[in-house]
């Protein structure tokens, strides 16, 4: 291949040729080398397929007609706007089924490198495709090898937290993986960079004080994406720019028709108390049409952007009730601030509707939205009314009008308030506002891609730069510390959207189960938080899920949970509409539940919620609607934990409580009864019975419930039937976790505390399967291995499968993996014998006799009668009550690390070589004590009063050495330098390797 097959590339893959300046960034950054700086497009004409450019030169590297470090085995596309990320993931969703299904042809020439960069055979998926979305975290396997090739789109929050070691809803254990993935052979493309300028500053200050020296993989390189003509990035010396030619576009047929598509724009005064209903006026007026004399197209679509959230929702309330009330034109309403799922329906909505690419036809309709449109969506509206905002973004906002240049007449009625101190874009409002006044004749401006180049603006109509703090060494040190992170642990909000436009985020999920009712005096129940430990479990029962998760502002969730004033949020991430929220005291504060970096759940208050955090609210709060985020709604909240589970491949129903409410079924008669009888069998016969019933009873209910309520779907209960009638399906519980550290008393059975919750298994051909890159559910794994998550952060995650697996199978199993992931990866021979042995070696401390006999079912004598020691219980995953007495039985004490006894065994290993280690002993020793997230530098101290020896005898490992029990205080020097030797993403990446070589051989049974 060669650069001129771009053009066949796009061809196959879009049905189109690409634009002129797609081929010449291709041509020109395989001459250089490089990746551009910036690229300054007008809007309309396919900045999105960045991530095509990125995937074809990707597959010129891996044939050697380009650099070999040009192309990125992760690509990212970051906006902050989260319908785009939803957009832009089904863009790259494109690409890769392309690439799946090509038989001939360029895109399958290109298939085939991709594949053999990391060893895949025909039939496996040569590209993942992840939307990184704010909520409980991305699965451990949204990327399960570093050696996989990835789209990634994002958010600066989700995206930039991860990079700098503090991933917002992620465990502090994997932190290290995100950060190396983010940081390493990484092309991360900006969409209207000028939108996030201290994220891309402290991009550039990471890549000067950091180098991941040593390894042979290129380093992220950072492109800004703009449609604004926008301040461009800072020079250096490598930097260049790719060129927009004006005149070979407009010898383009099709570009040509989108820079001088017909849009006039017309600037209406009004006031803060009449806007929305000036704003509705306006959209009447476009509807009225004159006999015959309208060149308006039937199929009316008329786009209404506002600056916040509240005043999208009174416009849009405006435009469905009242005087001003449209009759026979369907309204929409659109915002960010949703659940992924609820959002689902009235996002596919929209895109029929006013998607560029939609079919003709006489349907009117409007689509009242936020900031949450600006960026990157592909929509065409034949008119618009909005907002007056910053310049940047009322530009942003006439390229989703007459998008494809196909329509006549395209009217753009700007809106403006007068207010003195606007939200959201404050003087640059007021001075756009006096520059459109002035600038707008009574005919209208020319507001088309092609004249906007050549408009004379002046400055300060631009939203100006943040305060930007200084990123020193000193902050990439801290961070890099995930497990222990210091006690003066510096915020990373401030370095992703500046000093004074730092606004944290906080993801909320909404739950069922979670309070009890307290009748008050005046006869009228009050909510009740139950105790953390018994509502952690309710949470745990189902896996949190991003899909349900809405992201606000810190500041809002805090005035909202101290039923404050509601607040004038706005659509974008800058922006919460506060300068400080003071705290309350008194019952008007509600409690919450606070996932801590530990995992465990823990009941919270506003002043006590912090950034990134991760919280769960009962569905009795309100605080949601059908739309999105609405403090004012005191309607109880729908909770879909299970809809979002199913929809990534995990079918899974909770049956401690009538799941009729969560499904908007009829109620599921008998299931008291049922779970009851369940809970209180003391046989564990009579317990399979009940069990057998409970299944029986849920699989019949769903087959004659009828249809359910939105998000749920009819396709989704059947698919949850299904599964529940194959024979994998059985009750796990989620016990309280007060549980865990105590003995039982004599009649402390424990058993109301169960939460029993029925899993299924998806089949294997069905749609909501995880298995590949073009699924509804979003999975990325490989299509010949289904992925089942491993929990790595606890031993129970980490040990336990379906059936037993020795530790010298599971050794030699993952020693093989990093071999392999570290050939695909380039590695130098040197570090790759060390990453390998590393894998060999890791779980070698599972030899003590305590940990022995917990996987033996806590039985000693078995463990002491083994022919050899086992690496996996065998215990069912979901059986946490089995493994607790294993646990308990086996006489391990809490908190025990089998990576120390490990490492210590690694050591005595080395010190009895006759000959010195053919590679970085200090490397090999960290990657041992690692390979569950902790030793960063610490592994955690714990009261080991065990007096035994470690012998361990397996491979060329013949060592035994005192049971290791001191905290090693020269761990931190240790990790400073191997920081310093191979850099911070560097390390964090060798650690992935063996990481992910454990996970996935998990995964598979060994």
């Amino acid at each position: 291949m060669n650069v001129t097959d771009f053009t066949k590339f796009m061809q196959e893959v879009h049905g189109h040729k690409p634009f002129p300046w797609q081929s010449a960034v291709v041509e020109e950054a395989v001459e250089r080398g490089t990746w551009p700086a910036l690229v300054d497009v007008p809007t309309g004409l396919g900045k999105t397929s960045m991530l095509d450019v990125a995937v074809f030169l990707l597959a010129l590297s891996a044939g050697g007609e380009a650099p070999a470090g040009l192309g990125r085995r992760r690509i990212f596309l970051v906006v902050d706007r989260r319908i785009v990320v939803d957009q832009a993931e089904a863009h790259g969703k494109h690409i890769a089924e392309k690439l799946e299904s090509a038989t001939e042809g360029t895109v399958f020439e290109v298939a085939r490198r991709l594949r053999g960069l990391f060893g895949a055979s025909q039939g496996e998926a040569a590209l993942r495709v992840v939307k990184m979305r704010g909520g409980a975290t991305w699965d451990a396997a949204w990327l399960p090898r570093p050696d996989l090739l990835a789209i990634i789109t994002g958010t600066v929050d989700q995206v930039g937290s991860r990079l700098f070691f503090r991933g917002y809803g992620v465990r502090k254990g994997r932190r290290p993986i995100d950060a190396a993935l983010v940081g390493t052979d990484s092309v991360i493309m900006i969409d209207e960079a000028h939108l996030a300028q201290a994220f891309t500053t402290s991009l550039a200050s990471a890549r000067e004080a950091d180098r991941t020296s040593g390894l042979g993989l290129p380093e992220s390189s950072v492109i800004h994406l703009s449609a604004t003509s926008a301040e461009k990035p800072e020079k250096n010396s490598d930097a260049w720019e790719a060129l927009f030619d004006e005149d070979s576009h407009l010898r383009n047929k099709t570009a040509a028709q989108r820079l001088t598509a017909h849009k006039r724009l017309t600037f209406v005064g009004s006031t803060e108390k009449k806007i929305v209903k000036e704003m509705a006026a306006q959209v009447l007026d476009l509807f009225k049409y004159s006999d015959g004399s309208s060149d308006k197209p039937k199929d009316h679509r008329v786009l209404v952007v506002c600056n916040t959230v509240a005043r999208a929702r009174e416009v849009y309330e405006a435009l469905t009730t009242g005087k001003t009330r449209l009759d026979g034109v369907e309204v929409l309403l659109l915002m960010g601030r949703s659940r992924p799922l609820d959002r689902e329906g009235i996002a596919e909505r929209v895109t029929e509707l006013f998607g560029a690419d939609r079919e003709p036809g006489d349907h009117k309709a409007v689509l009242v939205a936020t900031q949450t449109i600006e960026v990157g969506i592909d929509l065409d509206a034949t008119s618009m009314v909005t907002e007056t905002a910053s310049w940047d973004a009322l530009v942003q906002r006439f390229g989703r009008v007459n998008r494809r240049g196909a329509f006549g007449a395209a009217e753009i009625t700007v809106v403006e308030d007068g207010a003195k101190k606007p939200p959201v874009y404050g003087d640059a409002k007021v001075a756009t506002a006096d520059f459109l006044c002035k600038a707008a004749p009574q005919d209208g401006l020319d507001v088309s891609p092609l004249a906007l180049r050549h408009l004379e603006v002046p400055e300060g109509l631009s939203a100006p730069r943040p305060l930007l703090p200084l990123l020193l060494p000193a902050h990439l040190d801290a961070w890099a510390r995930t497990n222990p992170a210091p006690v003066n642990d510096p915020p990373i909000d401030p370095y992703l959207h500046g000093i004074d436009k730092s606004t944290p985020p906080v993801t909320i999920a909404w739950r069922a189960g979670l309070v009890i009712k307290d009748g008050n005096e005046d006869g009228a129940d009050a909510l009740k938080l139950l105790p953390a430990d018994h509502a952690g479990s309710v949470v745990d029962a189902v896996p949190l899920r991003s899909e349900e998760c809405v992201e606000v502002s810190l500041m809002a969730a805090r005035a909202w949970l101290q039923q404050g004033k509601p607040e004038n949020l706005a659509d974008i991430d800058d922006d919460d509409g506060f300068d400080d929220i003071p705290f309350k005291e008194g019952d008007s504060d509600r409690q919450v539940l606070r996932r801590g970096a530990d995992g465990d759940w823990r009941q919270a208050v506003a002043s006590e919620l912090r950034p990134g955090d991760t919280i769960v609210v009962p569905c009795e709060y309100g605080g949601l609607d059908r739309f999105g985020w609405n403090p004012s709604s005191k309607e109880a909240v729908k909770d879909i934990s299970e809809l979002a589970s199913l929809r990534r491949g995990q079918p899974i129903l909770r049956l401690d409580s009538d799941p009729g409410t969560r499904l908007g079924l009829p109620p599921l008669e008998g299931l008291r009864e049922l779970v009851a009888d369940w809970r209180n069998a003391e046989e564990p016969e009579d317990r399979d019975a009940f069990q057998g019933a409970l299944v029986e009873a849920a699989r019949r209910w769903l087959g004659s419930s009828g249809a359910p309520e939105y998000p749920w779907t009819p396709e989704d209960i059947e698919c949850l039937q299904n599964a529940f009638e194959h024979s994998g399906a059985f009750i796990s519980t989620s016990a309280d976790r007060r549980r865990r550290n105590r003995r039982r008393g004599p009649s402390d059975d424990g058993s109301r505390e169960l939460i029993p919750v029925l899993r299924g298994t998806a089949p294997a051909d069905d749609w909501r399967t995880v298995g590949t890159s073009g699924d509804r559910s979003g999975g990325n794994t490989t299509s010949s291995v289904p992925w089942r998550a491993v929990d790595e952060e606890d031993t129970e995650g980490s040990s336990i499968l379906n059936r037993r697996v020795t530790l010298a199978e599971h050794l030699a199993a993952v020693g093989e993996r990093a071999e392999q992931i570290a050939t695909n990866l380039g590695l130098p021979e040197e570090l790759r014998r060390v990453v390998v042995d590393a894998a060999r070696w890791h779980d070698l401390g599972k030899v003590d006799l305590r940990f022995q006999a917990m996987l033996f079912d806590g039985s000693r004598v078995a463990a002491e009668l083994a022919r050899e020691p086992l690496a996996k219980s065998g215990m069912p995953p979901g059986d946490r009550d089995r493994y607790r007495r294993a646990h308990r039985l086996s006489g391990l004490p809490s908190g025990a690390r089998h990576e120390a006894w490990s490492e210590a065994i690694v050591d005595a290993h080395l010190e009895r070589r006759t000959e010195p280690y053919p590679g970085d002993a200090e490397l090999l020793r960290h990657l041992v004590a690692s390979h569950h997230g902790r030793a960063r530098p610490f592994l955690p101290a714990v009261d080991d009063q065990g007096d035994g020896v470690l012998r361990a005898a397996i491979g060329d490992i013949n060592a035994e050495v005192p049971l290791p029990v001191e905290l090693h205080l020269a761990d931190a020097d240790r990790f400073a330098r191997l920081n310093d030797r191979y850099g911070r993403w560097g390390l964090a990446l060798l650690e992935s390797v063996v990481r992910s070589a454990d996970m996935t051989i998990s995964s598979e049974g060994s």
